[in-house]
């Protein structure tokens, strides 16, 4: 009983985040069970608080860097692009997959969660940086990618190409 004690306090202060960040680093993620896997140890410490993460990728999509960009309360997160954008350019990434958690457990895609998605799009495509997926994370996971959300989004995006 003290070993499964001792792995859920592990858990939850955070421990297993650190070693999940080091150990993706140069390695590529091939579908959304996989962006699942690789985050939902990173929420374990405040599972109550709404947090995104971006997952930033180099030209061969493997993985140079997992940050928590933006934290708030148990219902949202404000996010701000522009803070996005400096971290591409000083990672040089060439793309991003996005990844937040619902605390309530419910993983539908709220407005804001496609509003945010869409500026967020906005910004990277005129830059030329990839959004490979808008992951959210509760009683399970849900990917905009995989469900066809995020190529409505780009479509939309797309449109105002110049």
């Amino acid at each position: 009983m003290c070993e499964k004690t001792e792995f859920w306090n592990d858990l939850r202060s955070g421990r297993f985040a650190s070693m999940v960040q080091e150990s993706v680093r140069g390695k590529s993620l091939a579908n959304p069970e996989e962006v699942y896997n690789t985050m939902k140890p990173m929420f374990a410490d405040q599972d109550d608080v709404e947090s995104f993460y971006v997952i930033f990728l180099n030209a061969k999509n493997k993985i140079l860097k997992i940050e928590k960009m933006f934290s708030g309360s148990i219902t949202s997160s404000s996010v701000y692009p522009r803070e996005i954008v400096k971290r591409v350019l000083t990672l040089k990434s060439t793309g991003v997959v996005l990844v937040h958690n619902h605390p309530s457990g419910d993983t539908e895609p709220s407005n804001s969660d496609y509003t945010i998605t869409t500026r967020i799009g906005v910004v990277l495509e005129s830059m030329g940086v990839m959004i490979h997926d808008h992951m959210i994370i509760g009683d399970g996971h849900h990917s905009m990618a995989e469900s066809g959300k995020l190529k409505i989004i780009q479509d939309k995006i797309s449109e105002f190409r110049i």
